[in-house]
Parts: C-alpha cells; sequence; structure tokens
C-alpha cells in the first residue's frame, strides 16, 4: 500500500524525508532493504525515518534504524556484512545484546531487536501492524507510532532523551493514536505515559483537550486550562531544555 495521503492509520504519512536524503547515502539503505526483502526477513523502519513518516518531523541522523525480529538479527548482520559494511563496534563500542551496528565508513545501518532496557523484545506487531510506505521506488514497512512511543518513553538519561519526540507525536498523532494499545504495551509501566501526557497538558492544553476524555482518567491526570493569549505554547516551549524539537 502507498502513501498516498497525508493521514493514515492515526498518523501522519509524510514520505518526504527519502528526499532529503544524498543518492549516495541512499544506495547504501536501498542495498540493505533490497537484500532484506529478498531473504525475506521482516523488517521494519524506525528511528528518524519512522518519526518524520508520522510527524513530518526530520533530523537527519546519517543512519538508518531497522527492526527485526530476534531470531533474524544474526542473519541481518551477515546480509549487511555482505554488502560491505563492517562492525563499527571497535571504533565506538556498543551494546551488542539488543542492537547491531555497521558502516561503510561514513553511512550507519543499525539493527534492533530487542529495547535498550531489554523490557520487550521486536514482535510482528511491531514490524507490520501500520503498514508500508513507498519512497524512491521501494516499498518498506514502518514501524507503528505507537511501538515508537513505547519505546522512546523509556529513554530518559541526563544524557539523552527521546521524551521531545513522545511529545511530538503526541501533538501530532494524539487523536489518531491507539491510545488502548499503548496502554496495554506499557502494562504495568504506565504511569510513564501519564508524566508524558502531564507534561503534554501543560505544554498545548488545546491539543490535549481534543484527546479523548478515558486517557486522562485513566491516568489519573488533569488538564489544565487554556493559557493567557501571550502563554503560546512556542512560549512553553522555548522553556523547555531543547525546546527546537518539540512543536517545531
Amino acid at each position: 500500500m502507498e502513501c498516498t495521503g497525508t493521514e493514515r492509520h492515526g498518523s501522519k504519512c509524510w514520505t518526504g524525508w527519502a528526499d532529503q536524503i544524498p543518492a549516495e547515502r541512499w544506495s547504501i539503505y536501498r542495498g540493505v532493504i533490497e537484500a532484506a526483502k529478498a531473504h525475506n526477513i521482516p523488517f521494519a523502519l524506525g528511528g528518524a525515518f519512522a518519526t518524520a513518516t508520522h510527524t513530518g518531523r526530520w533530523r537527519d541522523t546519517n543512519d538508518m534504524d531497522l527492526y527485526t525480529l530476534p531470531q533474524y538479527h544474526e542473519q541481518m548482520q551477515q546480509l549487511i556484512e555482505g554488502l560491505g559494511l563492517k562492525d563499527i563496534y571497535d571504533q565506538f563500542p556498543y551494546p551488542r545484546d539488543w542492537t547491531y551496528r555497521a558502516t561503510n565508513g561514513e553511512t550507519i545501518v543499525e539493527v534492533i531487536w530487542t529495547m535498550m532496557n531489554h523490557r520487550a523484545d521486536v514482535d510482528l506487531p511491531w514490524l507490520n501492524r501500520w503498514g508500508e510506505i513507498e519512497v524512491r521506488g521501494i516499498k518498506i514497512f514502518v514501524a507503528p507510532p505507537e511501538e515508537m512511543m513505547w519505546a522512546k518513553l523509556y529513554v530518559l538519561h541526563r544524557l539523552r532523551s527521546d521524551w521531545p519526540d513522545v511529545l511530538n507525536y503526541i501533538y501530532v498523532c494524539g487523536q489518531g493514536l491507539d491510545w488502548q494499545h499503548l496502554f496495554d504495551r506499557l502494562g504495568q509501566d504506565f504511569p510513564l505515559l501519564g508524566g508524558a501526557l502531564c507534561v503534554f497538558s501543560w505544554l498545548s492544553p488545546q491539543r490535549a483537550a481534543a484527546l479523548p476524555d478515558w486517557i486522562w482518567e485513566r491516568f489519573g491526570v488533569r488538564r489544565l486550562v487554556t493559557p493567557s493569549p501571550d502563554e503560546t505554547e512556542q512560549r512553553r516551549a522555548a522553556l523547555l531544555w531543547g525546546a527546537q524539537r518539540v512543536l517545531s
């Protein structure tokens, strides 16, 4: 199925990010994608590509993240190295129990099969529940917005936080998200989402008011009143460090 509209499956569907990637880099990505498809390895785009597809927010990270099932990660590694890319571990050590990273010297391809904190493994709904897009003549599955948010909610480190991305997902996709699915995915960790919603209700009260009532009841979060005219979303976003990633 091609991504032909501005909305699909409860989120945006923007493929313009693919036009921002230089031809030399895209040839590396395309080679990996086509090889994985030829070997019938299930996978889906994650990272900046998935976030751009769902939110329209493009951030060039110079790498491609691919999710796959745990039982396929070694085959993916062999496939990628067969294309001439090399593991970056010797130069830039990284934890190998959830990810594999390879490069041709300039472009990085990363394969992920479980969460960094090992809370959950990638499963089939993570790969195919949302659907495919077509970019530059090739069809690719994209990880769903709910699964992207699920993984990003755990990334809250002093050196890196993915919560700005979570806030953007709520801002752009909130009215169409499968909130029950996300709630079920989080399980006993659902207060993390409640925390993000609490921040969001302060950051964008008007958007927050458009979300389903049961969400706020479920998470026990009180929606805030609309701010005064001079207290805009952009002004509140500017109060947050790294505000260029929020509502931008």
